[in-house]
C-alpha cells in the first residue's frame, strides 16, 4: 500500500499517554520518563484536548527570559556568557509539586484527523518541527501519529520487521 494515501487512523498509536491539567510536575516528567514520551497530550475529563506539553515546556518555565532574548543578551560586550543555560537552572524540591501541567501547557499545537493521510500529517511534522502529533475526532483526542508509528508501518510492509 503507498504510504502516502493512507489514513492516520491506521497507522497512529489509539492508547497515547495523557495528562491533566492537575497534573504536578513531578508526576510528569515521570510519566514521560516511564513512557519514553517527549510530548504528552493535555486532555480533560472528557478526553477534549486541551493542548500540549513537551520538554521544551519544562525547560522554559525555568528559563529567566526567552530564547530570543538570550541571543540578545548575549550580544552585550558587558554581559558574561553562561556555557548552556538549560542545565544551569534555579530549581527547589517544592517545584515538583506546586508547578502544574496548566502552567506550562502550549495551547498552540497542530492535530490530524484520523481521516487525514499519513502524506499531509508528515508534512506538517516537517513544517512544525514535530515528531509526534494529536489525533482528535471532533475536538477529543483519539491517538497520537508519530513518526515512529509512520516507520514501524513503513519497515512492516517491507518486511524489515514483523507485523
Amino acid at each position: 500500500m503507498d504510504v502516502e494515501k493512507l489514513s492516520v487512523a491506521s497507522v497512529m498509536s489509539r492508547n497515547a499517554p495523557t495528562v491533566r491539567p492537575s497534573t504536578t510536575l513531578s508526576q510528569l516528567i515521570r510519566l514521560m520518563q516511564k513512557t519514553n514520551q517527549h510530548m504528552l497530550p493535555v486532555v480533560d475529563d472528557e478526553n477534549y484536548l486541551l493542548g500540549i506539553v513537551n520538554y521544551r515546556g519544562i525547560l522554559n518555565i525555568f528559563r529567566p527570559f526567552s530564547k530570543s532574548m538570550s541571543e540578545i543578551v548575549e550580544r552585550m560586550p558587558f554581559v558574561e556568557k553562561v556555557a548552556d543555560e538549560d542545565l544551569n537552572l534555579a530549581l527547589s524540591p517544592e517545584m515538583g509539586t506546586l508547578i502544574l501541567v496548566d502552567d506550562i501547557i502550549n495551547t498552540n499545537y497542530i492535530s490530524v484527523k484520523e481521516t487525514d493521510t499519513v502524506h499531509e500529517a508528515r508534512r506538517l511534522m516537517r513544517l512544525h518541527n514535530v515528531e509526534m502529533l494529536p489525533v482528535v475526532s471532533e475536538k477529543k483526542l483519539v491517538g497520537v501519529l508519530s513518526l515512529l508509528d509512520i516507520l514501524v508501518y513503513i519497515f512492516k510492509e517491507h518486511a524489515i520487521i514483523k507485523k
